[in-house]
């Protein structure tokens, strides 16, 4: 009965990290420079983002992360705090008359609104990543650099009553190093590879959702465990003019199988996933790009695409910047 529990569970999680950070977001900056991210996400797919498979569902996902940065100096060295809220909406089709013992009470039609998981984020320069101004930054030649990149993330919106949540009802942890090895010396027409090499670190959820019946059939959990995953992000990108740019991606993973109280299910992920971007800087303090992505090979007939638009909203205190200078 357990191995059916999964079937119900997998309901709960929204997360939008299989989806990766996307081209550019995964480089370092100056110090004093803050930052505002808004984006608009929408995926349709038979996997939830937190890498797991509902082979016999339909899902279409909408998500507008909002991302506030900050790029400060610990001891010489580039950091970024980070702040993520995810507000958003879903809502899922699933067929499940051929999985036998599920009660014919659950909806084939469910739907969701709130907020999806959302995240505390640290950036601390490693190699070659230094606290740089505006001005001293320009003049850098980058080639090669690596910095630490680790998420805490937290439950979004959660409710056990309801087959369908944008929130997981669990914390989570995503650790590991970025490299970024930048091709040209012509800040213009830059050419980069950003590689972001993670583990995932999923908490216990205690009270999984649909867990209430206890009148048999019960498909009651006590409690869901997702096991880590790990994944490898890599964008490929250039300037074609200083304003106009393009980016690659190719994104693996693996792992992130569900237990139920203790029961590994036939669930882990091991896909390989793809994606197109365009970028254009508008203004000084304005950019845009946007992208669409989707699985190029995996396990279990797991199918998702992928579309994105970001805007990002810069500002820093060049008044304070050239005082320092002098």
């Amino acid at each position: 009965m357990k191995a059916l529990i999964i079937a119900l569970t997998l309901f709960t999680t929204f997360m939008v990290t299989a989806q990766g950070d996307g081209p550019r977001n995964l480089t370092w900056g100056p110090k004093g420079v803050t930052a505002l991210i808004p984006k608009w996400m929408s995926l349709n797919q038979n996997i939830s983002p937190g890498n797991i498979l509902v082979k016999n569902a339909e899902f279409k996902i909408d998500v507008f992360p909002i991302t506030l940065v900050h790029n400060f100096n610990i001891g010489g060295h580039f950091a970024q705090i980070m702040l993520n809220a995810v507000p958003g909406s879903a809502t899922g089709n699933g067929n499940f008359s051929d999985i036998q013992g599920l009660p014919a009470s659950i909806p084939s039609h469910v739907q969701t609104s709130g907020f999806s998981d959302g995240f505390i984020g640290f950036k601390f320069g490693i190699v070659n990543a230094p606290a740089l101004n505006v001005m001293e930054f320009a003049k850098h030649k980058q080639s090669f650099s690596m910095f630490l990149y680790t998420r805490l993330w937290y439950s979004g919106t959660y409710d056990e009553k309801k087959p369908l949540n944008l929130g997981t009802n669990r914390m989570s942890l995503d650790i590991g190093p970025v490299v970024n090895m930048q091709f040209s010396d012509n800040p213009k027409r830059s050419t980069l590879l950003e590689s972001y090499a993670a583990l995932h670190l999923y908490g216990t959820n205690n009270s999984p959702s649909l867990g209430t019946s206890t009148t048999p059939p019960s498909f009651y959990a006590d409690e869901t465990k997702q096991l880590p995953s790990f994944s490898w992000e890599n964008h490929f990108s250039h300037n074609f003019t200083d304003k106009l740019w393009g980016a690659a991606t190719l994104r693996y993973q693996y792992g992130g199988a569900l237990k139920v109280d203790g029961v590994r299910q036939d669930n882990n992920m091991n896909i390989l996933g793809w994606g197109v971007t365009a970028g254009y800087q508008i203004l000084p303090m304005l950019a845009l790009h946007t992208g669409y992505g989707g699985i190029l090979a995996g396990d279990n007939g797991a199918k998702s695409d992928m579309f994105r638009l970001v805007a990002v909203f810069s500002y820093v205190n060049m008044k304070k910047v050239k005082a320092q200078q002098n």
